[in-house]
């Protein structure tokens, strides 16, 4: 005799709203767990950074501060010192290299204005041969109005002739993010030759 076995989960498995239930709930889990998995990763992605610094004499966590006044200070010397140098001291055949080189350490808003001024130049050290050289004697800083003063001496060579004459600069600078072409984060904002020679 045969009797009749109730077989109530292969009824709701075979009952396509009992399928369609189960995958909505499967879906909604796989839902949850991608968004979950989401929220990790942005939370690990945003994370700053651990720093060790490794030594023969020790290892340990450098936790990132600003610098102090004296390292803004050299700092910023630094990198108007290298800023001036490498914009005024070229060969006429390489003026446009030392321009774009100087260019990284020039503020966005001040870029355009700088490779303008620079055009004539270019043009006529590249017609006339003429080359630079430039040394930094002295570099004043007023961090109130961000400006400094840089006396140097400039030396032009012409078809083996040279000519010296000091040289005095007001920069202007401003604070922006460090990069990797600009360590420091201080970029030149103005640049005015205040006197080419000694009276």
């Amino acid at each position: 005799m045969i009797r009749n076995v109730e077989r109530t989960w292969f009824e709701v498995w075979g009952n396509e709203t009992a399928q369609n239930q189960i995958l909505k709930g499967l879906l909604l889990v796989t839902f949850a767990l991608c968004a979950i998995q989401a929220v990790a990763i942005t939370c690990l992605g945003l994370r700053k950074p651990v720093l060790i610094a490794i030594s023969s004499a020790e290892s340990r966590v450098l936790s990132p501060t600003p610098p102090n006044q004296e390292l803004l200070n050299a700092e910023i010397k630094r990198v108007i010192s290298t800023y001036l140098t490498t914009h005024h001291n070229w060969d006429w055949s390489r003026i446009h290299a030392s321009f774009e080189a100087a260019a990284n350490y020039v503020a966005a808003d001040f870029r355009k204005r700088y490779f303008e001024a620079n055009r004539e130049q270019e043009k006529i050290a590249t017609e006339k041969k003429i080359s630079q050289l430039f040394y930094i004697s002295d570099v004043q800083l007023d961090l109130k109005t961000k400006t400094a003063t840089v006396h140097g001496d400039r030396i032009l060579v012409i078809e083996g002739l040279r000519a010296a004459n000091p040289m005095l600069f007001e920069v202007t600078f401003d604070y922006g993010p460090r990069s990797d072409k600009n360590p420091e984060g201080i970029y030149v904002t103005a640049e005015k030759l205040i006197n080419q020679s000694k009276p």
